[in-house]
């Protein structure tokens, strides 16, 4: 019986050696027959019935060996002797998955009947569904001969019973009784857990209903009652992949088990496995689905007996950790382990197949279903009980948090006295995103949890600093408001300054982690009511606000001033009015000319994005720009400046000629995966070359030696696309950006360029990087060239081309494209 062995064999420790079983004469009772069949393995091909019964060798021997896996073909040969009077007997099997399970009638020496009942053979019960038997029919003065031929991947269990017409109808209304106990209860418990997952929609519910409803598919085909709910073609479909019910249902039980225990809290180095699992489930089912069943079935006894301890050891440490359903889950767990034990021993004959042991792992299973039920709404209430405790606390310091804010604090300053002069007092806590990748944000929250508590200690023992009576009846000042924040209150306190130089000490005391040594970073922000009612989230807003401000300012606090609040009011607008114009797309651009200084002739133009707003008016391009790096609108910006660059010089590729077009991108976009190829793409879609873009990137953040940058500027180069330093000298790192992103041009920042004549320390910077870019055999490029002299001196110093408002302001681009159209018509004529 497969489910015995693949369900049943759960620990492989707990397999005993076979029992022996003693010798009785064939009769009709209500017990299983013990005694061993007369068997013989099948040799070569396929034999008819005949052919079987008189050349195979029969003997009891072999009968032990033909119930195990085996991929050989067995026959049974059961021998009735002549009675004096018509009589029936009717054999029942009790395995319902064997693939192919023939039953030969000979009579007199004649095949009379014949009857298949194989998982892949194609049959259906003549009568209401009752399991695997049929009627033998016995005449008087003819000896009968009953030969069995099965031949299956799995186990070939062969339990059967011979009974009495009279027998069988009462064993059949008996098990009829427990199939539908059982299928019954399975099905109220299935329809149960689907509502409440549908109710709570909790996650776990919805496993514990992948599980049930794989259990109830498997139990059906195991035990038999199977074709009372669905098609026996299913039934047969089923048994054939059987295993793969089984492996499903060990993944769900994993993955309910770790959402129901909690072992991502519980167990925190199991989430390092957890995807893992995952992994190796997944690969599991699908070896289930290509392995034959004699093959898998050993490697899923280990896994399911692997699982099977695992999740004991985590029901114990959940129960040592106070969490009381796991109780009741052990109970339930350990109930389907001792069921599935009784299988196995059954299947290694040291416990009898009789009517008590048949159906131990169907009743047992069932029992851990309800428990499993029973565990989840015991769960619920649990949960709920800890949510009130742990709602108005932070789970890493202890300390009063946001909800605490906000639900009980907000209100109870609104109904304030008068009189009362509050201050809050915010605390920014600052690079924990650094510190984070360092130690792990486990570890990050531990610091921040420890000063939150050194904070706290220190602030209970100042005179006027509101203190705060949590669930459990602690005190605290500190409110750990999570994301980087942590704030007090306090009340009447006429110098701030005081209680402010009183925390420093522990602010600025070092922090160990692991072998680590920090000091914690942070700005603090003062915020006074001076409204008649106190408004805590106001206050709190103007306390962040003046955060924000200490941290531009050399001070050790600083107080929230008037229009901090206006002026953030008016970033976040911005922000919106420049995120709809980048969706829209609705910007303008002028091209300024970029000149090779030797021959004046113009060689590129330089994309100068403008944005007019409507109510904003003109947004200057450091404004917006620096704004887009900031919020994070950077990448479609430069995404929707590539579209109006690669569209225009599509349009206008004639009157372009060779010139190329450099638009400005930002350092950050080079740290962006996969930018180079969607730029790549990008031109591909438009229809023109890179070759005919210089991208000149802005050195608004380091660049360093992050792969990800050199990566897509090499792909960037290998496309066609020019690469160029733009403020070559203002920016970070520039030398070493020569070294890892080898451009092919550097543009000198006008910084060294507007001086020249009168600033000598410029005059030799510029000098040199000109000297520098020939050395690297890469183009040097003036910006900013405003006067004849400044020109005179970058050519003498064999600078290759510049940019300026002595050469050609920025304009329209069809300003720019009448320029080229003059340069054009007088080419001929310069060169002759």
């Amino acid at each position: 019986m497969r489910t015995v062995y693949c369900t049943g064999l759960l620990i492989l420790f707990w397999l005993m050696t076979a029992g022996s079983s003693h010798a009785q004469q064939w009769s009709a009772g209500a017990e299983y027959v013990k005694v061993p069949v007369p068997t013989a393995a099948e040799p070569g091909g396929r034999l008819d019935p005949l052919t079987a019964l008189h050349e195979l060798n029969f003997s009891p021997e072999t009968f032990a060996e033909s119930n195990q896996i085996s991929r050989e073909t067995y026959w049974h040969r059961f021998s009735f002797p002549a009675t004096e009077k018509d009589e029936s007997l009717v054999l029942s099997l009790s395995n319902y998955m064997i693939d192919e399970l023939d039953f030969y009638l000979i009579q007199d020496g004649r095949l009379t009947k014949h009857w298949q009942r194989g998982d892949t053979q194609d049959w259906d019960p003549e009568v209401r569904y009752s399991g695997i038997w049929f009627e033998i029919e016995r005449a008087a003065g003819q000896p009968t001969e009953l030969l069995v031929r099965k031949r299956s991947d799995g186990p070939l269990l062969f339990p059967f019973r011979l009974l009495e017409p009279g027998e069988y109808r009462a064993v059949t209304e008996r098990r009829f009784r427990l199939w539908g106990a059982a299928a019954g209860a399975l099905v109220i418990l299935l329809l149960h857990n689907i509502v409440v997952f549908l109710l709570a929609r909790y996650p776990a519910y919805g496993l514990y209903t992948i599980f049930h409803v794989s259990v109830f598919l498997s139990i059906g085909v195991t035990q038999g009652f199977g074709p009372w709910f669905w098609p026996m073609a299913f039934n047969q479909w089923l048994a054939a992949n059987i295993l793969t019910l089984y492996t499903l249902s060990a993944w769900s039980i994993y993955s309910f088990t770790y959402l129901f225990l909690q072992l991502y809290e519980r167990v925190p180095q199991w989430r390092h496995y957890h995807r893992p699992a995952h992994v190796f489930f997944a690969l599991a089912l699908a070896a289930s689905l290509l392995l034959p069943e004699y093959l898998y079935a050993t490697p899923f006894v280990v896994i399911q007996g692997t699982l099977s301890v695992l999740c004991i050891v985590w029901a114990i440490k959940a129960i040592k950790q106070g969490f009381a359903p796991a109780a009741l889950y052990l109970a339930s767990w350990s109930l389907f382990i001792i069921g599935a034990m009784v299988g196995s021993l059954i299947f290694h004959g040291s416990l009898p197949f009789n009517t008590v042991t048949e159906y131990t792992l169907v009743v047992s299973t069932v029992i851990q279903l309800l428990g499993f039920t029973l565990s989840l709404a015991f769960r619920a209430r649990h949960l709920e009980q800890e949510k009130n405790l742990q709602m108005m606390t932070s789970p890493v310091s202890g300390l009063p948090n946001r909800t605490y804010f906000l639900n009980e604090l907000v209100p109870q300053g609104n109904s304030r006295s008068k009189s009362d002069k509050v201050t809050l007092i915010l605390i920014h806590l600052a690079g924990l995103h650094d510190l984070s990748k360092a130690v792990g944000p486990g570890k990050t929250q531990q610091a921040t949890g420890l000063l939150a508590q050194r904070l706290n200690q220190t602030l209970l023992a100042i005179p006027g600093i509101q203190e705060h009576r949590l669930p459990n009846g602690t005190k605290a000042s500190i409110i750990d408001m999570g994301q980087d924040h942590l704030l007090f209150l306090c009340r009447n306190i006429s110098k701030v300054s005081s209680v402010i130089r009183t925390i420093e000490p522990a602010l600025n005391k070092t922090i160990r982690l692991d072998e680590l040594e920090f000091k914690q970073l942070f700005s603090i922000g003062v915020a006074h009511t001076v409204e008649a009612e106190l408004d805590l989230i106001t206050l709190y807003q103007k306390a962040q606000m003046a955060a924000d401000e200490n941290w531009r300012s050399s001070a050790l606090w600083s107080e929230y001033q008037a229009g901090l609040m206006q002026h953030q009011r008016q970033q976040l607008q911005l922000v919106a009015a420049l995120s709809a114009t980048i969706h829209a797309a609705n910007f303008q651009f002028l091209i300024q000319p970029k000149v090779e200084l030797a021959t004046r002739r113009i060689t590129s133009g330089e994309l100068l994005l403008r944005w007019h707003h409507p109510e904003l008016g003109q947004v200057p391009p450091d404004v917006f720009i620096t704004l887009a790096e900031q919020v994070g609108l950077i990448f479609k910006l430069t995404s929707v400046v590539m579209q109006l660059a690669f569209r225009w010089v599509k349009a206008h590729e004639a009157d372009l000629g060779d010139t190329t077009l450099a638009l400005n991108i930002s350092a950050r976009d080079l740290l962006q995966a996969n930018f180079a190829t969607e730029a790549i793409a990008l031109c591909t879609t438009e229809g023109v070359a890179p070759s005919r873009f210089v991208l000149e990137i802005t050195e608004t953040t380091a660049i360093g030696d992050k792969a990800i940058a050199v990566e897509n500027a090499d792909q960037l180069r290998a496309a066609g696309f020019g690469i160029s330093i733009d403020d070559f000298g203002a920016g970070y790192s520039s030398m070493q950006n020569i070294n890892r992103l080898s451009p092919n041009e550097i543009k000198i920042d006008r910084l060294f360029v507007s001086d020249l004549a009168t600033n000598v320390t410029h005059s030799t910077l510029c000098r040199s990087l000109i000297r520098l870019s020939l050395d690297l055999q890469t183009c040097a490029t003036a910006e900013g060239i405003e006067t004849a002299e400044q020109l005179a001196m970058l050519e003498a110093w064999g600078c290759q081309s510049g940019q300026g408002y002595y050469l050609f302001r920025p304009q329209p681009p069809e300003d720019y494209l009448d320029l080229l159209r003059a340069q054009a018509s007088t080419q001929p004529a310069t060169s002759g």
